[in-house]
């Protein structure tokens, strides 16, 4: 098969001899399908049918395109078979030689996986045939052998390339003989016919050309990945020669034959040396320097405290497990439970062992607070963490040490049943911590101060807030003055627009600081109620029941213990989930900015109440959920409503993008900005229901953009966009597709 025009001849030469093996290998099996497929029609699974025939290609398109079966409750390869039910044996066996083509150059598709698919489409059959000698030896190709490794992106768009590649036989099939013949063996000719039919699935386009024209074009299957890598190396070949995929594939390949003239062996683009002369890479991931709260644990010195003794009095805490070494020296959870399971013999999972081993290593922190414990029912002592952690291999037993300022030592009787594993991070239980650090505290003349952080807060600032938040300066400033004049604002906004991260972040820009005590959070929901909030009675172990006070009422008695110029901010999340009258009780008069120091009777308790004039409250509101209420009259003359739009335009935004350097990237922000256009432009939804930035703008650490922007679209947009347009499937799936193309 004659591959190349006449005037590439040359380049195509240049680029040979740097095409790995195992590549051309693939190639060469399936050459015989694309003769036919070309060609004759005829099928190589059974030479006696026509199976490449255009009524054959749209039956198949058909089943598939306009019977989508859209939804998560069957995978993709039991949706194909429901497709496929009745079909004529030529648009099964056109269904089968293209899934096999589709895997054919999967790297990572193991072989069992590459034979199950086949087998699957041909079991639709009657009289199933044998698979072909040479078809069977190109399923059992090793995982890793050539060819492109697929991301989630590739294996999930199963339907998607076989009603590409049904359109396109469809397409050939209706070229003249001569037009087919000329265009046959000449890969930019087929590359353009290929083309016409439209750039909505260009992976399978790249993996289909990279089969039939090995010499040519590269075994990559993303465009993304391709223009990345020319953008790296276009000064090689003095620059693009175009933006359209044909120019992208020819400039490829000569940059290729550029590359060939410098090495003698064999290369992909992906090789080390290869790589690093285009791909930079991207910037470090900023870690968020939040301080650390102080973290409150349960410890038990020995079993029954057998070393407590020891332990206080040489200012200790100190783990057993002896027969595993140092523990700085593990990575990870599992590399503790191998050690511990073979010095053990053990074949459980030694999970709570492992837990403990790790948070005592990794986990606990100096100026942490541990409590030890004697069984389940007494406590022994209460202590500050004061060093790291520490091996020492001299000490005959409980080799994996702490030091420890026991602050207080003696017997003390445990509220209730403590936890019987040998260490537990109690901290998420504030109302237990409370009764513990009232219990040591009771003993002592003054009452015990606890140091909420274990470092000093670090400071936020105004620029801070802008450079994290995608937010305008000039809004910036508005919501901030709205929010110290009203003392109680909603950050009102659709999806994905940062309305819990602002308010976080707007809180410590006024306080000037991360000062985590002086911020709190909450989240309403159907069920949240008064007594959930602020007070009320709930039941005990003894079966009574007693007055507990809620996060609100604690978090204003702390406010108001401080100096009444440093600001709180209490925040919360979902707030028109709730019943805001059921909730607020009395404080839906308390909580206006005037009426700040005024006091009402509480309704549970002979107590006068007052909201202090330094709380100030931040609650978030989806616009897009149609199953809220609005919230009523009374609530919104208390608040001040600040609307957050997508922020791709602010200047934040557009400095992230720019530093991420992918293509795939900006091409989603373009279908992005496109769609909230046309949501915002819709009667039915309007710009409450925009899709907002947050969906794109924090991917994993050292993940592919491919991997990353595939999960958003599928796991995330769609599903969206189907509830959106609910009623409307057709615009849902044309969104989908333009969503799915951007990132193919």
């Amino acid at each position: 098969m004659a591959k190349t025009l006449p005037h590439d001849a040359d380049t195509v030469a240049l680029a040979l001899p740097s095409r790995p093996e195992a590549d051309m290998a693939i190639a060469r099996q399936v050459a015989q399908i694309f003769d036919h497929m070309l060609g004759d029609g005829r099928s190589v699974i059974d030479p006696a049918v026509n199976v490449w025939t255009a009524t054959a290609a749209e039956d198949l398109r058909r089943r598939i395109e306009d019977n989508p079966l859209i939804g998560t409750e069957a995978g993709q390869w039991d949706k194909l078979e429901i497709q496929l039910a009745g079909a004529s044996r030529d648009v099964v066996l056109m269904a089968a030689e293209l899934v096999f083509l589709r895997e054919q150059p999967v790297s990572n598709a193991s072989p069992a996986t590459r034979r199950q698919h086949l087998t699957r489409v041909l079991r639709l059959v009657e009289q199933v045939p044998d698979i072909p000698e040479w078809m069977n030896d190109a399923l059992d190709r090793p995982t890793g052998d050539g060819g492109f490794a697929s991301n989630q992106g590739f294996n999930g768009r199963l339907w998607l390339h076989l009603i590409w590649a049904a359109t396109f036989v469809r397409e050939w099939r209706g070229l003249s003989d001569g037009e087919r013949s000329a265009a046959k063996d000449h890969p930019w000719q087929v590359q353009r016919i290929m083309l016409d039919i439209g750039d909505g699935t260009p992976d399978m386009r790249n993996a289909m050309l990279f089969l039939a024209f090995p010499d040519v074009f590269e075994p990559i299957s993303s465009v993304n990945m391709k223009t990345q890598i020319r953008s790296g190396l276009a000064d090689r070949i003095g620059g693009i020669s175009g933006v359209d995929a044909q120019s992208l594939d020819r400039d490829l390949l000569a940059i290729r034959a550029s590359l060939a003239a410098e090495t003698s062996e064999p290369f992909h683009f992906w090789t080390p040396n290869v790589r690093g002369m285009w791909d930079t890479a991207k910037p470090p991931k900023v870690v968020d320097d939040e301080p650390r709260p102080r973290h409150h644990w349960l410890y038990s010195p020995g079993a029954q405290a057998s070393e407590w003794g020891t332990f206080h009095a040489e200012g200790i805490m100190a783990l057993g497990w002896d027969g595993i070494g140092d523990l700085a020296g593990y990575p990870d959870r599992e590399s503790i439970r191998v050690d511990l399971a073979a010095a053990s013999g053990s074949t459980s999972s030694l999970k709570n062992d492992v837990l403990c081993l790790w948070q005592f290593q990794n986990e606990i922190a100096v100026g942490d607070v541990v409590y030890a414990k004697r069984g389940r029912r007494e406590l022994v002592g209460r202590g500050e963490v004061i060093s790291a952690a520490r091996f020492e291999p001299e000490r005959g037993k409980f080799r994996h040490v702490r030091s420890v300022n026991w602050t207080h030592v003696g017997s003390w009787e445990h509220p209730g049943d403590a936890a019987v594993k040998t260490l537990t991070d109690i901290t998420s239980y504030p109302d237990y911590v409370g009764n513990l650090e009232y219990l040591f505290a009771s003993e002592e003349d003054d009452e015990h101060e606890e140091v909420e952080l274990v470092t000093p807060p670090p400071p936020y600032s105004r620029e801070a807030f802008l450079d994290e938040v995608y937010l305008a300066e000039e809004a910036y400033e508005r919501l901030r003055g709205l929010l110290l004049r009203k003392k109680n604002v909603i950050l009102a906004g659709p999806p994905g627009v940062g309305k819990t991260f602002a308010a976080r972040r707007l809180a410590f820009s006024i306080m000037g600081a991360k000062d985590l005590p002086r911020v709190q959070m909450v989240q309403f929901h159907q069920s949240y109620s008064y007594e959930d909030f602020m007070m009320g009675y709930r039941p005990t172990e003894s079966g009574g029941f007693t007055l507990t006070e809620g996060p609100f009422y604690r978090f204003c008695e702390e406010a108001r213990k401080d100096d009444v110029h440093r600001p709180y901010f209490f925040i919360i999340d979902e707030i028109n989930r709730g019943n805001i009258s059921k909730i607020l009780g009395e404080l839906l008069m308390l909580i206006e900015a005037d009426k700040r120091g005024q006091e009402l009777r509480l309704l549970y308790k002979n107590e006068k109440f007052s909201v202090p004039p330094n709380v100030h409250i931040i609650g978030m509101m989806n616009t897009a959920d149609r199953s809220l209420a609005v919230l009523d009259y009374a609530l919104r003359r208390r608040f001040g409503f600040f609307h957050m739009a997508p922020g791709f335009d602010s200047n934040g935004f557009t400095s992230w993008q720019q530093s991420m350097q992918s293509p795939a990237l900006d091409a989603l922000i373009g279908v992005f900005l496109d769609l909230n256009r046309a949501i915002t432009a819709d009667p039915a939804l309007g710009p409450g229901f925009a899709v907002g930035h947050s969906y794109l703008s924090a991917p994993p650490d050292d993940d592919l953009a491919d991997e990353w922007l595939y999960s958003v679209v599928e796991d995330e947009l769609v599903p969206l966009l189907d509830e959106y347009w609910f009623d409307e499937p057709d615009v849902a799936r044309q969104w989908a597709t333009r969503l799915r193309g951007a990132i193919a």
